[in-house]
């Protein structure tokens, strides 16, 4: 089959509100609101929304509600390019989630709340669609399309990507069903507590089916293997960090598109740290999405050409109006 998308993502759609503080308040306490901006999330659909600002050809498949967030993701998708002719909108609210970006600790918190979506027919999820990408990008998530989307890839020898950040039993099952395992240092410990052998321990899940497996350590890098080639790389410095929500789904994003392009495993990594990097320099987990000339450049020169980010930035300030 013709192969018309690079990557489909696999996912609902999700809303963010980022808000930018000095530390996270006690209780009955107070805090300063230093920054606050409305934005669409989602591991795989940011992952989604960075292949697409890179330059691959994405679509997404999942569902919103019929809100004014539902409206807001959709047009956020169709802002990166992203075709959404496989999201479909339903009663009720769309996902929300509160992201906490702590200055004094470089860290972020999270508060969610889960949107109104029943369960995706087979006829919605479509195996024809699935079958026209090369490869599927699904998350922990729980997403009703994931497992049948997963079973359509494998049927028709689509690469299935696997995004695992928040640990559980059921997500650690889906390992066994991945060709792409990049996995958060949360996801990690899960599976090893606290072993750091992490090349070790990445190679004794080749054996369970993946053909390349990653684990991002946040500030202390990235490892993996593919069984032939390993790699450790140290992070990116230099530039304030402003927000690390996102930083694990751009990663995922800016992998697949060097994976897509051919280059080798620790260039896939350094690719997609270079992506998460910059990103990480803005507030919210898609604003600071680079574009791949300012990916290229960064990577050549050491450089964040951080005046190609105002437009976007302007676009989400003036965005907010309409929610």
């Amino acid at each position: 089959m013709e192969k018309r998308y690079d990557v489909i993502g696999v996912e609902n759609l999700i809303m963010d509100l980022a808000l930018r503080i000095d530390v996270l308040p006690e209780t009955d306490g107070i805090v300063s609101l230093k920054d606050f901006l409305w934005q669409s999330g989602g591991n795989a659909s940011s992952a989604i929304a960075a292949l697409s600002r890179l330059g691959a050809k994405c679509a997404m498949v999942g569902q919103i509600g019929n809100d004014e967030f539902g409206r807001f993701c959709l047009n956020d998708m169709k802002y990166h390019g992203v075709d959404v002719s496989h999201v479909y909108e339903r009663e009720g609210m769309t996902a929300l989630c509160v992201c906490l970006a702590e200055e004094a600790t470089q860290g972020r918190s999270f508060l969610g709340r889960k949107g109104d979506n029943p369960p995706m027919s087979p006829q919605e999820v479509d195996e024809a669609f699935i079958a026209s990408a090369k490869y599927i990008h699904i998350s922990a998530a729980e997403t009703s399309a994931k497992e049948l989307a997963i079973q359509y890839a494998r049927k028709n020898g689509v690469t299935v990507s696997f995004d695992a950040g928040g640990y559980s039993e059921r997500a650690a099952a889906l390992i066994d069903l991945t060709d792409i395992l990049i996995m958060s240092h949360q996801f990690y410990r899960g599976l090893f507590g606290e072993d750091e052998n992490y090349i070790a321990n990445c190679r004794s899940l080749l054996k369970r089916g993946p053909k390349i497996v990653v684990v991002t350590l946040g500030a202390a890098g990235c490892a993996g293997t593919d069984g032939v080639e390993d790699f450790t790389l140290p992070p990116f410095s230099g530039y304030p960090i402003v927000d690390t929500t996102g930083a694990g789904d751009v990663f995922h994003g800016g992998f697949l598109f060097a994976h897509n392009q051919g280059r080798s495993l620790k260039e896939c990594a350094r690719f997609a740290s270079a992506v998460s990097y910059i990103n990480c320099t803005s507030l919210g987990g898609r604003v600071g999405i680079p574009d791949l000339e300012m990916v290229e450049t960064f990577l050549a020169t050491g450089v964040i050409e951080a005046e190609k980010l105002e437009p976007r930035k302007a676009h989400y300030r003036n965005i907010m109006r309409f929610i």
